[in-house]
C-alpha cells in the first residue's frame, strides 16, 4: 500500500463529530440594526435642501450667484480678396503651396465657422477662392507638362 492509501484509510476510520462548530457568532449587519430602531421622520423641503447643501459644502443661507456664462467663440474673420490674391501670387507655380493655401482658406471661410448672417458670404468667397486656386493649379500643371 502506498503512503497516500494509508492516509485515506486512517481518515476513514477516525470518528467524526456529527455537528461542526459554527465558529464565532457574527453580529447582524449595521443597516439591519439601524432600521430596527426607528423609522426616520419625513424631512421637510428645507431640511432636505440644508442636508444636501452641507453634503456638497454649500451654505444655503448665502445666495449663490450663477456661474458666468462661457465666452462666445469668436467667428472666424473672413479674409479680404486682396490678401488672398497676394498669397495666391506668392504660391503660384507650387502645387504644395497652393494646396496649403486652399486648406487655410477652407478653414477660414467655411460657412459652419461663421455667424449665420455671414455664412452665405463665406460660402461665396470660398467658391471664388477655390476656382482661382483651381486655375492656378491648372497653370502649374501645364507648365510642368511643357518641361
Amino acid at each position: 500500500m502506498t503512503n497516500f492509501a494509508t492516509i485515506l484509510d486512517s481518515l476513514e476510520k477516525t470518528p467524526r463529530p456529527t455537528e461542526r462548530d459554527a465558529g464565532p457568532v457574527r453580529p447582524p449587519p449595521m443597516g439591519t440594526l439601524l432600521r430596527e430602531k426607528a423609522a426616520p421622520s419625513p424631512l421637510s423641503q428645507e431640511d432636505r435642501a440644508a442636508r444636501i447643501s452641507r453634503a456638497y459644502g454649500a451654505d444655503p443661507a448665502i445666495p449663490q450667484e450663477p456661474p458666468p456664462a462661457p465666452p462666445q467663440p469668436k467667428a472666424a474673420r473672413l479674409p479680404e480678396r486682396e490678401e488672398v490674391l497676394v498669397e495666391l501670387l506668392r504660391a503660384e507655380g507650387s502645387i504644395a503651396k497652393l494646396g496649403a493655401l486652399r486648406r487655410r482658406l477652407a478653414w477660414a471661410c467655411h460657412p459652419d465657422r461663421q455667424e449665420k448672417l455671414r455664412a452665405r458670404q463665406a460660402e461665396r468667397l470660398l467658391a471664388e477662392f477655390n476656382a482661382q486656386i483651381d486655375q492656378a493649379v491648372a497653370r502649374a500643371n501645364a507648365r510642368a507638362a511643357r518641361r
